[in-house]
């Protein structure tokens, strides 16, 4: 038989097993046609049916990369119990700090009366379930939400005490925070022990390095200077961003700032959630303040 012939039975085999392995699975396959689009017809039926899919796709989304991180999980206990072990380390110091300045009180007597009105930051711990690095608008997946006490805006920072991000938005169970490595996040930040306050962001080029801009040229500034959070509606203030690397003096006589994170973004688990307790009455004040400007009534 010529190779052509032989070139064209053998393709014409192959042809009918294809046809044939079809026969075999088409009522299944047209099954799984249809119902893909019975649910799409049903998803975009009304705005209602979509919210509703949204929600179970966002809790199964969440199941998922929690999963998928207590995985991870595993091999980093190690470097997490030595993290772990530090921290009692720096507490147990400043226990003893507050014994020394108090004179030897007992220290929950003392804190109770720290913890009343004077008490203006609540904190709760949150495991990290997904973080990107690697894009330009990175965002946070937390395991904890609203029936925890999360709410938007809550600062989302290192049992260390360093910067991560804030909470963006909020379900039952999970939360998504936007991220220092993302080109929308924005905070003011200070050289620690000086009054030099800038404009922090992230331009998207390392993830370990952020900017620090608007710092005077008079300002009394060295590589290897902490730079910490000032006063805002979110951060407390001093937690710390980073470390001075670099820094030049633009055309406007302002030093734009090349600040080191302290934050290993790329290995981040437990976080701890800050809640500034006066937010929303600063931010009403400020708001009502912008919006009504500065007119004065000098009427008699």
């Amino acid at each position: 038989m010529p190779r052509e012939t032989w070139g064209i039975t053998e393709c014409s085999r192959t042809m009918i097993r294809f046809i044939l392995f079809l026969k075999k699975i088409y009522v299944p396959l047209l099954f799984i046609l249809l119902e893909a689009l019975a649910l799409n017809f049903y998803a975009n039926s009304t705005s209602y049916t979509k919210a509703r899919l949204l929600g179970i796709s966002n809790a199964v989304v969440g199941r998922i990369y929690k999963q998928f991180a207590s995985v991870g999980d595993y091999f980093g206990l190690r470097r997490e119990n030595e993290a772990l072990v530090s921290e009692v380390a720096r507490l147990q110091n400043e226990l003893e700090a507050f014994r020394m300045q108090t004179g030897g009180a007992q220290p929950t007597d003392s804190l109770l009366a720290l913890t009343g009105e004077a008490a203006k930051y609540y904190y709760t711990t949150a495991y990290v379930i997904n973080n990107s690095i690697t894009r330009q608008e990175n965002y946070i997946t937390l395991d904890k939400g609203r029936r925890d006490g999360v709410e938007p805006n809550m600062a989302i920072v290192t049992p260390q005490g360093t910067i991560v991000g804030y909470v963006l938005n909020c379900s039952d169970r999970f939360s998504v925070g936007i991220s220092v490595l993302n080109i929308n996040f924005k905070t003011g930040g200070n050289i620690r022990g000086k009054d030099n306050f800038g404009s922090l962001y992230w331009d998207g080029l390392d993830h370990n390095y952020v900017v620090l801009s608007e710092i005077p040229k008079y300002a009394d500034l060295q590589p290897g200077d902490t730079i910490v959070t000032g006063y805002s509606s979110i951060f407390p203030p001093d937690v710390e961003i980073g470390c001075v690397e670099s820094f030049e003096l633009t055309s406007s006589n302002y030093y734009k700032v090349k600040v080191k994170l302290s934050t290993r973004m790329s290995s981040l688990k437990r976080v701890l959630l800050v809640r500034y307790a006066d937010a929303v009455e600063q931010r009403l004040l400020e708001e009502q303040t912008i919006n009504g400007g500065f007119a004065e009534d000098y009427s008699n």
